[in-house]
C-alpha cells in the first residue's frame, strides 16, 4: 500500500463503492502514483480543495521537507498498511479538525520509532559505489530514508538494497533516480548471497535508543 492507493481507497468509499473485494499487494514504487484532480469528480469543492492540499503536502514530504504531524503519519500508516489509521487521518484532515489526543500520542510515539530509524541511513558505512545498503530497514521505511539522504547528500541515482514488507519478506532492490522516484527491480529472500554476508552486522546499524 501507499499513501496514493490509500487515497483511492478513501475517494471508493467515499463514494459508497464496494471495497470488500480490495486486496492489498505489495507495492512496487517508491511512493506510489498520486490521484489525479480528475479523480475528484463529483466531490464537493471544499473536500477536493483540501485533498488537494493533502497531495501537495505529501509531495513536499517526498522532498524531504518538513510538513504537519498529520500528513507524515497517515504517509507512513499508509505504507506499513495499517489502513484503519490512515483513513482516520484523512477523515479528520477533510474535517480540518485536530487530532485527538490519543491518535496525535500513537502517531508521534511512531513518528519518534521512525525517525531514530531512517537517521541510520546517514551513516557513512551504508554507502558503496553508487549503492545504498539498508537491507535492515523495513521497505515501508525506505521513502522517508530516501528523503532525508537525497535532502542532505543531494540528488543522485542510486541502487539501495532494503528489507522487505509483511507481505514479501527478504531483500528488495530498488532503482532510484535523480528526482527522489523509484520502483522494485527484484525481491529476493533473506539468504539470498550476496546479501547474507552484508547482513551479517547489521546489529551495528540498530538505532542504540
Amino acid at each position: 500500500m501507499d499513501p496514493g492507493g490509500c487515497l483511492r481507497f478513501w475517494l471508493m468509499r467515499h463514494h459508497g463503492e464496494d471495497t470488500s473485494k480490495i486486496r492489498w499487494v505489495s507495492r512496487s514504487t517508491l511512493w506510489g502514483q498520486l490521484p489525479s484532480p480528475s479523480e475528484f469528480v463529483g466531490i464537493d469543492i471544499e473536500t477536493r480543495l483540501r485533498l488537494m492540499r493533502l497531495i501537495g503536502t505529501l509531495c513536499d514530504l517526498r522532498k524531504g521537507r518538513d510538513v504537519p504531524l498529520s500528513v507524515r503519519s497517515f504517509a507512513e500508516a499508509s505504507l506499513m498498511g495499517i489502513i484503519q489509521r490512515a483513513l482516520q487521518i484523512i477523515d479528520i484532515w477533510i474535517k480540518g479538525e485536530q487530532m485527538p489526543p490519543w491518535l496525535e500520542a500513537r502517531c508521534l510515539q511512531t513518528q519518534r520509532h521512525l525517525s531514530r530509524r531512517i537517521s541510520t541511513a546517514l551513516l557513512p558505512a551504508r554507502e558503496g559505489f553508487q549503492e545504498l545498503w539498508l537491507i535492515d530497514m523495513p521497505a515501508p521505511f525506505l521513502p522517508f530514508a530516501v528523503a532525508e539522504h537525497r535532502e542532505l547528500f543531494g540528488k543522485r541515482c542510486w541502487l539501495v538494497y532494503s528489507g522487505g514488507d509483511r507481505l514479501c519478506p527478504g531483500i528488495w532492490t530498488w532503482a532510484i533516480d535523480r528526482k527522489g522516484g523509484g520502483e522494485v527491480l527484484r525481491r529476493s529472500r533473506a539468504g539470498f548471497t550476496p546479501f547474507s554476508c552484508a547482513s551479517a552486522h547489521r546489529d551495528a546499524f540498530e538505532p542504540t535508543a
